[in-house]
């Protein structure tokens, strides 16, 4: 595989990466749904992803980028199917993915702290074609970590 296909390559993933995250704030901060806890860590993967086509694409050794770039995807895969699993009602949350608001007690304590509640990562509150974003994250991860360990095996060549 020629270093211009790994630079094409880099630019797909740079692209697909942007918009993933250009999504996820349209759909916090336009449509007003707040994320789960889970939905903000998935978005990590996405940004490291960027950082990396950036320098991918500059310069740097690009085989060595590639396996960062695939290690990143095997984290974002491993994170959503985490996440499509607690959705599914298949795993249970190891950590609590909900605000602790029991102890407020006072009026407006309650009334501020209705505010400051973490949406729970069980529920789906935005679908797109009727998947939630957790499951196209899957997919994508799922997808772009196959076609990294593809690319690396045919780059050495």
């Amino acid at each position: 595989m020629s270093d211009q296909n790994i630079k094409n390559f880099f630019i797909i993933v740079f692209t697909i990466s942007f918009f993933s995250l250009a999504t996820a704030l349209y759909v916090e901060y336009i449509l007003n749904f707040k994320p789960c806890i889970l939905c903000i860590y998935q978005r990590i993967p996405y940004a490291i992803a960027l950082l990396i086509s950036l320098i991918a694409f500059f310069n740097g050794n690009k085989k060595t980028l590639l396996v960062i770039l695939g290690l990143t995807f095997v984290a974002s895969f491993l994170l959503s199917g985490y996440h499509v699993g607690i959705e599914k009602g298949i795993i249970e949350p190891i950590f609590s993915c909900t605000g602790d608001n029991i102890n407020a007690l006072e009026k407006e304590e309650i009334l501020k702290s209705l505010n400051n509640i973490q949406p729970d990562c069980r529920d789906v509150d935005f679908s797109l074609f009727g998947i939630s974003l957790a499951t196209l994250n899957f997919i994508i991860s799922f997808v772009l970590t196959i076609v990294i360990v593809y690319i690396f095996k045919y780059a050495k060549k």
